[in-house]
């Protein structure tokens, strides 16, 4: 059976929302009809049917199905703090249409031991081991953001810069190294620093969004830290309750 099977399936019923072939305030085929549909169990279905609803495409209606709701307009890039998918899903937003291409340049990739100052940064442990890497997001040939991050070497020995260009959570999935099951995020805004903004194409503004990120394995464990800074007019963080 293919690897994350799930996200095959959410992809193609993300494809046929955005085309209209299920336009807004429709309801989706049942969970029967498509379990069938992709020769996949009802649960796999859930799977796919749930990350369509905390990107906000559909919402479950109890005795009615699940419903296509009706897509918000922002001429900026939205993302969610929640993502744990990686930079790459940016383009999984209806709403992100318009960006063509999305780029990763890595500026540092090296081992580190925690210290002191680190581990009141990070909460990781001091004399841990960690990866520190600093990523530049390029979308559509421009640098919007840079990620300052640093994973717990422990849970992924093997990491080399490439699984850094491309996605590490992908690496972590496809290895199956361990489950990415829970973050914490903390959202500000924060003056410009000499390096960000000799970096990002910031044109005038002297401020930079900052999304600080602790992630968790299923057994508990922090294994990452990353604040992101990003050019605060082009980007918008937006989340979605269902009640």
């Amino acid at each position: 059976m293919p690897k994350n099977l799930y996200s095959d399936i959410y992809h193609i019923l993300k494809g046929e929302i955005d085309s209209n072939v299920y336009p807004p305030k429709t309801i989706l085929p049942g969970e029967e009809d498509l379990s069938q549909r992709f020769s996949v169990t009802r649960n796999t279905i859930r799977r796919a049917l749930k990350k369509l609803q905390s990107d906000g495409l559909v919402y479950t209606v109890k005795g009615r199905g699940v419903v296509v709701l009706e897509p918000i307009v922002d001429n900026r890039v939205i993302f969610s703090a929640a993502n744990h998918y990686g930079f790459q899903d940016l383009m999984s937003f209806p709403q992100n249409k318009f960006i063509k291409k999305l780029d990763t340049k890595v500026l540092e990739f090296k081992t580190i031991e925690i210290d002191d100052q680190l581990s009141k940064h990070t909460s990781f442990s001091i004399g841990d081991m960690a990866y520190y890497i600093e990523r530049l997001r390029l979308v559509n040939g421009k640098a919007m953001a840079i990620d300052t991050s640093y994973f717990r070497q422990e849970n992924m020995p093997n990491l080399t810069i490439e699984n850094a260009q491309d996605s590490i959570y992908q690496y972590i999935r496809d290895e199956k190294l361990f489950k990415i099951a829970a973050a914490r995020s903390v959202a500000t805004v924060e003056t410009v620093t000499q390096k960000e903004a000799d970096v990002l194409a910031l044109k005038e503004a002297n401020c930079v969004g900052a999304l600080k990120k602790y992630v968790y394995t299923d057994l508990g464990n922090l294994f990452e830290c990353t604040e992101t800074k990003y050019v605060p007019d082009h980007f918008s963080l937006v989340g979605f309750e269902s009640y």
